[in-house]
Formats: structure tokens, C-alpha cells, sequence
């Protein structure tokens, strides 16, 4: 009977050493993980901010890392009321050898709330299904992509919508002054139908407003009905909480937004008739060939202006 060639035995044993070495790293790494993750909730404990998870584990042994949480619950007590996330199932997964790169599942779904105060309605957001990529980086900074279907927001009224993508830009250093940014934020929105506007924030926008912040719109794209718009601009609060802003870009189908602001009795009739005059002498043919506005939209002391036409009084906010 012929014995295998000494070379293949010491092939087979370098593969289980190899194998086993692999195995308790990959365990070390899981252990870690879920070590980790304690960690962070007590370090964010200590901010008033509370996350908890019914069950943890990590699995996908041996090319995956995959954290899963069941019924995960995180509230922001920085905020009264204090706003709160439910994710009744939720797995990031990464490979072993690179954990800047996550993968984010929620396969059914999320739901935040905020609970009303004053007269202000509580706000209710859920989304059947999430998915998303989350990259860390100590020196570029973190962003996190989320994908979320059959959205539905619900502030006194439904506000269904198809889709909702979200992109988060957090730097690597917090801000020094408020003049640096502390976060970036793009939203794309499909087929929302939007009701109205109600506002969901308290009391702790006054830190904010008076630290001078501002909320920078790098790239604005609007596509509702036969409305449509693109700007850049800023937008922050006054003395007394209400938006003031500047925005500057193009705009078709203003006639569409003089008849709303007519038929919801924000602006006389004749005073559209005039703010229509004055846009007609400003709006060129646009790339589709309709007419289209280059121009400034402002609010400033509780008036809305596009271009030098007056369009009547912003809404005004009502923070209890």
C-alpha cells in the first residue's frame, strides 16, 4: 500500500493550521464586534442617548461578518420629546479583512416617531423595506446611503411616497466654529403627495439659531407636476424662529404656482395678475423649450419674493 507523498501531508497541515488560524481570528473579530457595540451604547448613555436591542449575534462564518440586531431602539434624549427610531430587524454586514464597508439591511422596514406637543401633531415616518452602505473612514470622515420604499411620513395628515434615497456626509473632525459644516445631507424624494407642511422641531432649534446656523442647498432639483426647479441658496431662522433665505436658479411653470397661491388664498388675484407681468418680461425658453425663469427666490420679514415680484406672506411656522 503506497503512503501519500510527504510533500501533500505537509500541504494538508499547513491548511489546517492556516484554517484554524483563520477560525480563531474571524471568532476573535466577531467577540469584538459584539464587545464593541456594548461599548458604544454606554459611551452614548453618557450623551442622553439611548440605544437597545433585544438580541445580537454574528454570523457568515467565513467570508462575512454579519451583525444582526433584533428589535433595536434608539431615542435622542438630547431633544423634548425625545425622537425615536424602531428597527425590528436589522444586519450590517462586512468582509473580515475590510470593516470600512458595511452593508445595511432592514428587510421589514423601519419606523420613527416624535410625539406631538402644543399644537404642534406628532410625526410618524415608516418605510416597508431599507438597504444601504454605510463607509467608515478615521480619516476621511463616515457616509451613510439608505434606500428606503413605500415611505409614508404622517404629521396630522398622510404624506405617502414611492422612495426615498438619503446620502449622510459626516466629517472626520467635529466643527470648530459654526462656520465649518457639520454634516452634509442629500435627499431624493419620488412621487411624494404632499398635503401640507407641519412643523416637527422644539425648542432646541434656539442653540442652533443662535450659534448661527444655517442649512447650506448645494444642489436642488424640484419635479412637481408641471412645477419645476433647480437653485442653490441658504436658508436659516430670525429672531423669531421663522425662515429667512436666499435661493438662486431657474424655475418653470411659475403661472402653475401664482394660480395655487390664488386658489389657497395666500395672494389676491390681482396682485397675481401683476407678479405675472413682471415674470413674463424675465422668463426665456428653457432646454424643453418652456418658458423658464432665471432669478432669486427670498423670504425676508415674513415675505416670500421670486425675482422683484412679490408673492405674499411665507407660512409661518408654529413651533408649540
Amino acid at each position: 500500500m503506497r503512503r501519500p507523498p510527504r510533500f501533500g501531508l505537509v500541504v494538508v497541515a499547513l491548511l489546517l493550521v492556516l484554517l484554524g488560524a483563520y477560525t480563531a481570528y474571524w471568532l476573535v473579530v466577531a467577540r469584538r464586534i459584539t464587545d464593541a457595540a456594548a461599548a458604544w451604547v454606554q459611551t452614548e448613555r453618557a450623551e442622553k442617548i439611548d440605544a437597545s436591542w433585544e438580541r445580537i449575534g454574528v454570523k457568515g462564518f467565513p467570508f462575512v461578518c454579519r451583525v444582526e440586531l433584533e428589535n433595536a431602539v434608539l431615542r435622542d434624549g438630547r431633544l423634548t420629546p425625545p425622537p425615536e427610531l424602531r428597527i425590528p430587524a436589522l444586519s450590517a454586514s462586512a468582509r473580515p479583512w475590510d470593516f470600512t464597508s458595511w452593508r445595511l439591511m432592514a428587510p421589514v422596514g423601519l419606523s420613527a416617531m416624535l410625539a406631538g406637543g402644543g399644537e404642534r401633531p406628532p410625526l410618524k415616518l415608516t418605510a416597508h423595506t431599507v438597504d444601504g452602505v454605510l463607509m467608515a473612514d478615521p480619516e476621511a470622515g463616515a457616509s451613510l446611503w439608505l434606500n428606503l420604499a413605500d415611505v409614508s411620513a404622517e404629521a396630522g395628515e398622510v404624506v405617502p411616497m414611492s422612495s426615498a434615497g438619503a446620502w449622510v456626509i459626516l466629517p472626520a473632525k467635529p466643527p470648530r466654529s459654526h462656520a465649518d459644516p457639520a454634516l452634509g445631507v442629500a435627499l431624493d424624494l419620488r412621487q411624494v403627495q404632499l398635503p401640507g407642511m407641519t412643523s416637527v422641531l422644539n425648542d432646541t432649534i434656539d442653540e442652533w439659531r443662535d450659534a448661527g446656523g444655517t442649512v447650506e442647498l448645494d444642489n436642488l432639483h424640484l419635479n412637481w407636476g408641471g412645477v419645476g426647479a433647480t437653485a442653490t441658496g441658504t436658508i436659516a431662522l430670525d429672531h423669531e424662529l421663522q425662515p429667512i433665505g436666499g435661493f438662486s436658479g431657474a424655475i418653470e411653470g411659475y403661472d402653475q404656482i401664482l394660480t395655487g397661491l390664488v386658489q389657497s388664498g395666500r395672494m389676491r388675484a390681482a396682485d397675481a395678475g401683476l407678479a405675472r407681468l413682471a415674470l413674463a418680461m424675465l422668463a426665456k425658453a428653457g432646454p424643453d423649450g418652456r418658458p423658464e425663469i432665471k432669478t432669486a427666490f427670498t423670504i425676508q420679514n415674513g415675505q416670500m419674493f421670486l425675482g422683484p415680484a412679490k408673492l405674499g406672506k411665507a407660512p409661518r411656522i408654529a413651533w408649540e
